[in-house]
């Protein structure tokens, strides 16, 4: 897999810290764009950041249940896996430092799908208005996207990209982050009015 110019411009602009606080730049446009008042952006950005914090339960609490290996590991020692289709690359390195924690699941795709599970909750899916997160450490860095969905796509890709996930961990780390936006809409912040 060959990945692109933009990719690596991608996974260079989510790995400064930018998971976090690009979904409160995101919430804070839209709910400007549609006007929310005060009760509105209060459940808004609770909801958005409960989900946040959450996550880090969720993730943790399974990472080192599975204890599963990351991709540099995996290329690495391809030769030992029980697959006959797979060899061995020992020089290959990820874009990316690999975290010194276990690969399953991924933070930053549950993070993707609490927060866009949240926010189109409330602003709906599809097109919306040009959607802009500034790097939070050189406000000169900036991502683009016409949708929620994809930014959630782009924040989940740029760990593929970067060589420290799996695809599988993040769909499935993905549907647990919607699970967790869908429990949080039903049973601990619903609307007042």
């Amino acid at each position: 897999m060959t990945r692109t110019a933009q990719q690596t411009e991608a996974v260079r602009f989510w790995t400064t810290g930018n998971f976090l606080p690009s979904w409160n730049q995101v919430a804070r446009q839209l709910s400007a764009a549609k006007g929310l008042g005060l009760a509105e952006n209060a459940r808004l950005f609770a909801l958005v950041n409960m989900g946040i914090a959450n996550n880090y339960i969720c993730d943790w609490d399974a990472k080192f249940h599975y204890n599963r290996w990351r991709p540099v590991t995996a290329i690495r020692n391809g030769d030992q896996d029980g697959n006959d289709a797979t060899e061995r690359d020992a020089g290959w390195t990820p874009l990316n430092a690999t975290p010194m924690h276990p690969e399953y699941p991924s933070s930053a795709a549950i993070v993707a799908g609490v927060a866009s599970g949240v926010l189109e909750s409330v602003f709906g899916t599809g097109s919306l208005q040009i959607l802009t997160v500034t790097d939070s450490a050189d406000a000169r860095l900036q991502r683009q996207f016409n949708s929620i969905a994809q930014m959630a796509e782009e924040q989940r890709m740029v760990r593929i990209w970067g060589g420290i996930h799996f695809r599988n961990s993040l769909e499935v780390s993905e549907q647990m982050g919607r699970k967790l936006a869908t429990h949080l809409l039903t049973n601990i912040m619903t609307p007042v009015r």
